[in-house]
């Protein structure tokens, strides 16, 4: 292997300056892994992760093309790494191999405001083009926690969803066109327009693809006008039920907040659930809108100070600084003795309640504790956060990755699908047949035709 890996780096540093391959041990495995804590791990599923070869840094899409085609010639893996703030493991090294880390391919290449498109490189941070959006009066609608962390390409990648998702949508619903290098070398480029019907529209393939059907280098983002209103309520309903019911009746209504944020947690409400609401647009439209939802929550529930809603408007990316400062550490079990973990599920709105109340009962037969459920962005995506007692070895654990596991199995039974925003990485593979049945095997064909070596993050996504 060290022969085989020195062989390895001389033909990269032919493509790449030495300054562009990472060698360092430290450096290498800090990258084997993402944000997926051990502790979420189900103990008898755990992924080996093997330390990379090596970590190379591509400048350009020319670069990106000539190691995926040597990678390609050699059988050798590669693993598109972004921010590193995935929570399913889908940037883990499970085979030795190739980390592309595109952060140098950091380009803000064209905003377009008349046309409201921006062009921009994989490699970008969320924030940075944020920024760059408001200095011409505009804004990126993806607007997750990781927005100072995440990139474009990595949020494309799992189709990730926004504080903003409501009213913009996720960030697959905001890609216009995309730049892909293909396992073959060839690269893809499809159409940057918001309509087309000639054929498939090819760049399904990966939004949400988690890199194993090709690596993104660039994509072409519809964008949207800063907003000139932004109005934020916060509300307290006497129970779960009685808020998802004036949620309900705000989407019933063609009401559409961009910030949506319910939940029951017992920290921030030790009494019933909280809704934190959100507004922005047109000054005149949000004024209307205003009217209307404030008027829905106040017949069955309480408006609470507007600091509240400001605060949580205010720290939504706090715990993205959290996780940059703690990057090391991020794999490592904690000496907390409480384990946790989370379900995000998407189901009709009106399968919500049988299943939040199916849940609960296995919850508790489990011995597991609930420390929140809740909704974000629509009453269709439900969310549920446990938790148990840790002890020694994996016995809490499995209990409590057990739960998760039927949690999501009854979601499919109900109808829905197991995870609306994370992706599924590692940690949901073993499920990917009950989710789409023969659909896998469909997938699986694509990935023998577009890979047939499978060096394209190989082990994600179930196959």
């Amino acid at each position: 292997m060290v022969l085989q890996k020195e062989g390895l780096i001389e033909k990269l540093s032919r493509i790449v300056s030495l300054e562009q391959i990472l060698l360092d041990p430290a450096g290498v495995e800090e990258v084997s892994w993402d944000a997926l804590s051990e502790r979420r791990v189900h103990p008898l599923k755990r992924p080996q992760v093997r330390r990379p070869l090596c970590v190379i840094f591509p400048a350009s899409t020319a670069e990106v093309r000539a190691i995926v085609l040597l990678a390609n010639s050699e059988k050798i893996p590669i693993v598109p790494y972004g921010g590193g703030s995935g929570l399913m493991g889908g940037a883990l090294s499970v085979q030795p191999g190739i980390v592309l880390d595109l952060k140098r391919l950091n380009g803000i290449l064209e905003i377009d405001v008349e046309a409201r498109m921006a062009r921009a490189q994989a490699g970008v941070v969320l924030e940075s083009l944020e920024k760059k959006l408001n200095e011409k009066g505009l804004i990126l609608g993806h607007d997750p926690w990781t927005l100072p962390v995440a990139t474009v390409g990595g949020a494309i990648s799992t189709n990730s969803l926004g504080y903003r998702g409501a009213q913009y949508g996720s960030m697959g619903d905001q890609v216009l066109g995309l730049e892909v290098v293909l396992p073959n070398g060839e690269i893809l480029r499809t159409r940057p327009v918001s309509k087309s019907s000639t054929g498939i529209n090819l760049k399904h393939l990966f939004v949400g693809g988690e890199g194993c059907f090709g690596i993104i280098t660039e994509a072409t983002l519809r964008v949207f006008p800063e907003p000139e209103k932004r109005s934020l309520h916060a509300f307290g309903f006497a129970s779960f039920e009685e808020g998802f019911a004036a949620i309900q009746k705000i989407f019933s209504r063609g009401l559409r907040p961009a910030l949506l944020d319910f939940g029951d947690d017992a920290a921030k409400a030790r009494e019933g659930a909280i809704l934190f609401l959100g507004l922005e647009g047109r000054k005149e439209i949000v004024e209307a809108e205003e009217r209307l939802t404030v008027a829905i929550c106040e017949e069955g529930g309480k408006r609470l100070p507007r600091h509240e809603a400001e605060r949580f408007w205010r720290d939504r990316h706090v715990i993205a600084h959290h996780f940059m400062h703690n990057r090391r550490r991020r794999r490592e079990r904690s000496g907390d003795p409480i384990i946790r973990d989370w379900i995000h599920v998407a189901l009709a709105a009106s399968q919500v309640l049988p299943f939040r109340k199916a849940a609960m009962e296995i919850i508790a037969n489990r011995g597991v504790s609930l420390q929140e459920s809740g909704l974000w962005t629509q009453p269709e995506l439900f969310s549920m956060r446990l938790a148990i007692e840790g002890g020694d070895g994996d016995g809490a654990q499995l209990i409590l990755e057990d739960t998760v596991d039927e949690l999501l199995r009854l979601v499919q039974k109900f109808g829905g699908s197991m995870e609306y925003c994370h992706g599924v990485g590692v940690k949901l593979a073993s499920l990917m047949a009950e989710e789409h049945g023969y659909g896998l095997e469909v997938m699986g064909q694509i990935k023998k035709i577009l890979d047939p070596s499978n060096i394209m993050n190989p082990g994600k996504l179930g196959l």
